[in-house]
């Protein structure tokens, strides 16, 4: 599109410096984004600093759209009075084709797996889909580039959303507490919104449950079209408030869980319940409890598609999870696991090492610059269901290493200090015993470690494998 096109697609009050015709091709909010053919959006209410703008026009955007006016700028300016308002019908005109469905996933733990389940069962059915999230883009399980946000900005959101495809197509994204609070999604349109659990994350943001809460419930009373599903796992305590609400809206709920639809591992086998329906499946690449309760969700949330559960059922035994998600090396030489996971909130890694009916080892940290509290929980959860615990970094960001570590040793009295975390799993690996299970979490699918301002190339899983070749 060319700038003289603005004047025909959005309402602008003044203009400034409009004296060339340049083309763009997108727009957006976020400076570090912005380049020579994308527009950046600045809103004078939002946090958005003097270096951001900087940030931008070192980046050679065309021109910037704001509702107030920007002193000393050479480039165009097109002050509009509703910003957001103006965004939209600009993202309608570059993005015509929206999806035939959106579904939203929220929750403190599982989101990136059922979203991964939800595309996956797509996938083999024919139905386009893509996707957003931690993982970063996706689009028909094809990874099409990173994303620095688990739920993005909305202009990007909108942008990953648009399809060519009319029929069929369905766009799963990840619903962050910080986006839903924040009001990332604005008026994107959700047919269908998932909650998978809620426990206790991000409090050095939200400040306390109550208000964590709050922000992922808004999912269902704030961004759930009207005529919308809700999908809601049957086991969150205390979750009546969020159901009369959504019975006096007349929104359709979908439980998961006991009694509605539930997902059973037998000896050999696995019994699916839906609806009191009961279907045997002799085989599924999953097993474990939490991994069976993120499938229950992605098979609801199908279900709220309409998609037949003949079509579901069959493909079921071919999903796999997502990258750091119980991803198991199997280690031949001592017959043990060795397990890559994110689990980096309290309840994540209580569940996970709960999982397992003989004590497994662990190697974890707790990221710098975020919620203190954590470390606390996460070294009495270590201390009282692993065996052996390496207590070593994280992501430590600006804050000293030396002292997450401590914080969390403090409770975890099995734990043993490895300050390096390469260090660590080489250690754990090596202590381990015949028929053991070596879990490393926190870090999953992430390839790098955050020191200070510096990003280092790091991958829990490719560091196994390294290790693992380098003995032979």
């Amino acid at each position: 599109m060319q700038l003289s096109s603005l004047f025909n697609t959005i309402n602008i009050i003044k203009t400034y410096n409009f004296n060339k015709n340049s083309y763009f091709s997108s727009v957006t909010a976020n400076s570090k984004l912005t380049n020579k053919s994308t527009i950046f959006i600045f809103d004078k209410n939002s946090k958005s600093k003097k270096k951001y703008i900087n940030e931008a026009l070192k980046n050679k955007i065309p021109a910037i759209i704001s509702n107030k006016y920007l002193r000393n700028l050479n480039i165009p300016q097109f002050v509009v009075t509703d910003i957001n308002y103006e965004t939209k019908l600009l993202l309608k005109k570059i993005y015509p084709s929206t999806p035939s469905n959106s579904i939203a996933i929220t929750g403190t733990n599982g989101k990136t797996s059922v979203v991964w389940y939800i595309s996956k069962i797509l996938k083999l059915i024919n139905y386009s889909n893509s996707t957003v999230g931690t993982l970063g883009y996706y689009r028909n399980g094809k990874k099409i580039n990173d994303i620095s946000l688990t739920t993005p900005a909305y202009e990007e959101l909108y942008k990953y959303g648009s399809s060519d495809k009319k029929i069929n197509n369905t766009y799963i994204f990840e619903a962050s507490s910080h986006a839903l609070d924040q009001n990332r999604l604005r008026d994107y349109p959700i047919n269908i919104a998932a909650i998978t659990n809620i426990s206790i994350d991000h409090l050095d943001y939200h400040k306390n449950k109550a208000n964590y809460k709050k922000a992922k419930l808004k999912l269902f009373t704030k961004y759930l079209s009207s005529n919308g599903t809700a999908v809601i796992n049957s086991r969150i305590k205390n979750i009546s408030t969020i159901e009369d609400k959504l019975n006096k809206k007349n929104i359709k709920i979908i439980y998961f869980g006991d009694k509605y639809i539930s997902l059973v591992k037998k000896k050999t086998s696995y019994n699916l319940d839906i609806y009191k329906k009961k279907f045997l499946l002799k085989k599924l690449k999953i097993s474990n409890e939490i991994e069976l309760e993120n499938l229950e969700c992605a098979i609801a949330c199908c279900l709220a598609l309409k998609i037949d559960k003949k079509r579901i059922l069959k493909v079921l035994s071919k999903i796999d999870n997502p990258p750091g998600r119980f991803q198991t090396i199997n280690y031949k030489k001592k017959k043990s696991k060795i397990i890559i996971d994110y689990a980096h909130t309290p309840d994540a890694l209580r569940r996970l090492l709960k999982s397992f009916s003989k004590k497994p080892i662990l190697v974890f940290g707790c990221g710098g610059d975020r919620d203190k509290n954590k470390r606390k929980n996460m070294g009495l959860i270590a201390d009282r269901y692993s065996y052996k615990t390496y207590v070593t970094d994280d992501n430590p960001r600006y804050e000293n290493a030396s002292k997450i570590r401590k914080n969390i040793l403090k409770f975890c009295k099995n734990g043993i200090e490895v300050p390096n975390r390469k260090t660590a799993i080489k250690k754990a690996i090596k202590e381990l015993y015949f028929n053991d299970t070596l879990i490393i979490a926190g870090k999953g699918h992430e390839n790098f470690q955050l020191i200070k301002n510096k990003k280092n190339k790091f991958d829990d899983f490719k560091i196994v494998k390294e290790i693992l070749k380098n003995e032979h």
